[in-house]
């Protein structure tokens, strides 16, 4: 019986062992999986553990014009006001970890606040033929407004601008996906990450879809210290859309030894897409007050507010980059910029009866709004 027991031990423990190898062995090859390639366009440089050193600059926006006609029984006046919410520059300094074709950083933010408050978080897939990338940010700062009523040198002609000693909320969350149809002579990647060198000028057509949620959201208490016609902004827009991507190889000489010494490239990327906003949905509200001018009831509740929601028609938006990588040896060094725009439009997303002027009705509503934000990366790696 002892023995049987410690035959029986011996061959689990044995089976154990065989199948962490053949887990590891399998993890190990997805990580370090060789691209299928054309390798007359294409280098895959050996895999190994990376280290690197990068340092981001940003800054995101959100801006709003909501305009409208004044009637009286004689006369129409125009106007106009102005919503807006921006950061500072946001300058971060971090580190990323990579193996293979997995690759982990962190980094935080230096020198002066960006805001008075800022949280974000990014996930990047990066993929010679597909990829992923996830942004959220999150941004409260004083925020601007302000209104024109007439045209200078009117008789009637009104204009201010304040800008809130309380804090309203830029909110941002970005999912999209990328597919790239020459994926075995063009390397997207390749001036992003370590892992593939293009060898040739090469370029392909790409697809892409994209989710985009975006909104501005304002106190009471700001709205009331700026006297905000309107309150709250908030849009919700779903995207697809194709362009082209190039790689422009200026300088390329194949390794001379292992290790890839010798290895010495310098390529620029360039990437146009176009899109076409096919979700545009679109929530305004302006806060209640009572008779008083006070948002809150006695007790302490909140008096209300009255919100209107429309989905907008189709709009064209734009997304765009470029990035300059030099591969030297083991090092990596790489340049990128990336910039977002999205813009919507719409004359049915407001309620006349959210503004209140006594002697004027309120004709031709209509919100115009831009959400943008960009990104300039630098980026040192070293390969081990």
């Amino acid at each position: 019986m002892k023995r049987l027991i410690l035959i029986v031990t011996l061959f689990a423990a044995m089976t154990v062992q065989a199948q962490e190898n053949t887990f590891w062995k399998k993890v190990d090859h997805f990580l370090t999986k060789q691209a299928n390639v054309d390798t007359t366009f294409i280098y895959h440089p050996r895999t190994g553990l990376s280290l690197g050193l990068f340092s981001t600059g940003q800054k995101a926006g959100f801006h709003v014009d909501v305009g409208f006609d004044l009637k009286d029984d004689d006369d129409t006046i125009s106007g106009v006001t102005k919503y807006s919410l921006s950061e500072n520059l946001c300058t971060k300094v971090g580190l990323e970890v990579g193996y293979g074709n997995v690759v982990v950083g962190y980094g935080f933010e230096v020198g002066r606040r960006s805001a008075h408050k800022k949280r974000s978080f990014a996930v990047n897939i990066l993929g010679r033929s597909w990829g992923v990338h996830f942004n959220y940010f999150n941004i409260s700062n004083p925020f601007t407004s302000g209104i024109v009523i007439g045209k200078e040198g009117d008789a009637i002609y009104w204009h201010d601008d304040w800008t809130s000693n309380e804090l309203a909320t830029l909110r941002s969350l970005t999912l999209d996906g990328y597919y790239v149809f020459n994926s075995k002579r063009f390397a997207y990647p390749a001036t992003y990450k370590v892992g593939l060198v293009q060898r040739r000028t090469a370029g392909s057509w790409m697809v892409t879809a994209r989710y985009m949620q975006g909104s501005l959201y304002s106190s009471p208490e700001a709205s009331l210290d700026s006297y905000n016609l309107l309150d709250c902004f908030s849009t919700m827009q779903a995207s697809i859309g194709g362009g082209y991507s190039v790689n422009f190889v200026l300088w390329h000489k194949d390794p001379t030894a292992k290790r890839d010494k010798g290895l010495r490239n310098l390529t620029l990327n360039l990437t146009a897409m176009p899109v076409l906003t096919v979700y545009n949905y679109l929530r305004t509200s302006s806060y209640l007050y009572d008779e008083d001018g006070n948002h809150y009831d006695v007790d302490g509740s909140c008096y209300g507010e009255k919100i209107t929601k429309v989905l907008c028609r189709p709009m064209p938006n734009f997304v765009g980059s470029a990035a300059l990588a030099f591969t030297w040896n083991r090092f990596f060094l790489s340049t990128q910029f990336a910039y977002n725009r999205f813009y919507f439009r719409s004359r049915d997303a407001l309620d006349v009866t959210l503004f209140d002027y006594s002697e004027f009705e309120i004709d031709n509503l209509s919100v115009v709004g831009t959400f943008h934000d960009w990104t300039l990366k630098g980026l040192l790696v070293y390969k081990f």
